[in-house]
């Protein structure tokens, strides 16, 4: 009896064709046929799958556009949506910024041995510092969160990565 191996989808390693995109509004994102019209991901990147979201979803859509406004339109709306995904690319950037600076602060001020309440204290005087110092990023500053609360999570998440990482280095 002879088994044979599933065939997976990830495997096939298909490729997108540059001739979808204004013949059925499709652009690639990591991998991934994605609608330039409702921003829907299809399962597979296939001709088939992609041509059938087009003509069950959007049938009628550029059917009055020549050959040449269909594709100035498909640019059109693959810039659009690459600005939409920097957008969200920039803000998870500040964000990462912003929980570090935090854990730094939290590492700081258990090393110390200082109440967590010394939270609000540090981010009013850094507060005070960017506005002297540099005013145009004293928002940055005020991203930073140093509540009690979550200077007791940093913490005890610090706690939590080196005691994992004692565990792995003691067999």
């Amino acid at each position: 009896m002879e088994f044979r191996k599933k065939r997976k989808v990830d495997s096939e390693r298909r490729a997108f064709n540059k001739d979808w995109m204004p013949k059925y509004f499709f652009t690639e994102i990591d991998n991934k046929g994605v609608c330039l019209l409702c921003n829907q991901c299809v399962a597979v990147l296939k001709e088939y799958n992609i041509s059938r979201h087009y003509a069950t979803k959007h049938g009628n859509y550029g059917n009055n556009l020549s050959e040449a406004e269909r594709q100035t339109r498909a640019t059109e709306l693959d810039r659009k949506l690459a600005r939409q995904q920097k957008v969200f690319v920039k803000s998870t950037l500040a964000q990462k910024s912003s929980t570090h600076a935090s854990f730094m602060v939290a590492y700081h001020i258990a090393k110390h041995s200082k109440p967590f309440s010394d939270g609000g204290f540090i981010k009013k005087c850094m507060l005070d510092v960017a506005d002297q110092v540099c005013p145009e990023k004293s928002q940055k500053f005020e991203e930073v969160s140093l509540s009690r609360r979550i200077l007791a999570r940093r913490i005890e998440t610090i706690g939590e990565h080196l005691t994992s990482q004692l565990k792995g280095l003691v067999p």
